[in-house]
């Protein structure tokens, strides 16, 4: 076999193997897909089977409490902000005061050398550092702004909740189990979701492989199919000349 028969015969056998592979994968991410989707099905009808089966009494104690849960709800994102607002301002100060100690570091240089023009390369630099203190100031104003409208985002919730809870703590208290049941169920059916969107993203990025190992595999039937066909018009020709001669 030619060596450029040699190099087709192992690119097929690679592409075969991605085949196979891609198959394998295939039919385990359908079967995983599958599995997650029937207990997608299963959470969404006890989720609708518990939603629908409250008794008419605690009905009133989850409307009356609602609001209070939604609002609880909302907290826990509101305090991350908070947290997340509170380090900015961190980063912001910690920038400030660097930049602060770089222009104290430049007036000691300049104090510290004698030479003619050092003056105005350094009061340049010292000027361009100035510019940079005065950007990192208002940086770090925006985060403490930012920051302190959070916290009071957050403590206006912590009021609101106290308030609800002083006016309808008996059905808060009663309503309790249904909220943190819904919580639950809503959280699993969300995983489940993301997880059908993971395996779904896998079993189409297999197929586009399978699809190109199929293209390549064709290509090279056709490149083979060519080389055949020039092959024998060259024993044609071949042929005519010697019966000719």
């Amino acid at each position: 076999m030619t060596e450029g028969g040699d190099d087709q015969l192992v690119s097929i056998r690679k592409q075969l193997e991605n085949l196979n592979d891609a198959t394998d994968d295939i039919n385990s991410y359908e079967m995983k897909l599958e599995t997650v989707k029937k207990q997608f099905c299963e959470t969404q009808l006890m989720f609708n089977k518990e939603i629908s089966g409250i008794p008419k009494k605690l009905a009133k104690q989850i409307s009356k409490s609602r609001p209070y849960f939604d609002l609880k709800s909302r907290e826990p994102e509101i305090r991350k902000c908070v947290q997340q607002a509170a380090a900015l301002f961190e980063r912001q100060k910690t920038s400030v005061e660097m930049a602060r100690e770089q222009v104290q570091i430049l007036h000691s240089s300049l104090n510290n050398n004698q030479e003619l023009d050092a003056e105005k390369q350094y009061v340049e630099v010292i000027e361009q550092q100035l510019d940079l203190v005065k950007e990192a100031e208002e940086e770090c104003l925006k985060a403490e702004k930012m920051h302190a409208a959070r916290v009071r985002d957050l403590l206006q919730i912590e009021m609101a909740l106290s308030k609800l809870l002083q006016e309808h703590g008996s059905s808060i208290k009663k309503a309790r189990p249904y909220y943190e049941r819904k919580e639950v169920l809503t959280r699993t059916m969300n995983s489940q979701l993301e997880l059908m969107s993971i395996l779904e993203h896998e079993v189409q990025e297999r197929k586009d492989s399978y699809s190109d190992s199929m293209r390549v595999l064709e290509q090279i039937s056709e490149q083979i199919h060519q080389e055949r066909a020039s092959q024998s018009s060259l024993a044609q020709s071949s042929d005519a000349e010697s019966d000719s001669s």
